[in-house]
């Protein structure tokens, strides 16, 4: 299988299998927490400057999230936009948060509480229906099976 960096991080259409999915965001999560030390590292880790940075840095790396999950999705035999609330509330989170409205540096107020609550059903979720269960086998409605190699 030959890797494709624009495929995998800019485009939604296709499918990933299981090993697409994790490649993706591994390398997501690399690029985010390496540019997060920077930030930190420059700015301090509760600055004000560096908190939005943060928040501009999670902007930039949510479509090429929306983008693997969106071709996972379509293994599975769903339509992208499934991946929407993964993405969606996960911003809205930090936004919030970045305007202080869950709470201050002292802990979470309930707004804080319940958007963790919901953050980590958001991440179970992924993690079981994307990063554990199989796709759908054979060709379906978004392409050939990514696990069948051609020759």
């Amino acid at each position: 299988m030959k890797f494709d960096f624009n495929r995998l991080y800019f485009t939604t259409t296709g499918r990933i299998g299981r090993a697409g999915f994790w490649l993706g965001m591994v390398g997501i999560v690399v690029v985010a927490v390496v540019a997060i030390l920077v930030v930190a590292g420059i700015f301090g880790p509760l600055s004000v400057v560096a908190e939005a940075l943060v928040f501009f840095i999670e902007l930039l790396l949510a479509y090429p999230a929306y983008a693997v999950m969106a071709k996972r999705f379509h293994d599975r035999a769903r339509p992208a936009a499934t991946a929407m609330p993964a993405i969606g509330i996960p911003l809205v989170t930090a936004l919030l948060t970045l305007t202080g409205l869950t709470g201050s540096e002292a802990g979470p107020n309930l707004l804080g509480e319940v958007l963790s609550f919901i953050n980590l059903v958001i991440g179970i979720w992924i993690l079981i229906d994307l990063g554990i269960l199989p796709g759908t086998r054979g060709e379906n409605e978004y392409g050939p099976d990514p696990t069948v190699t051609t020759r």
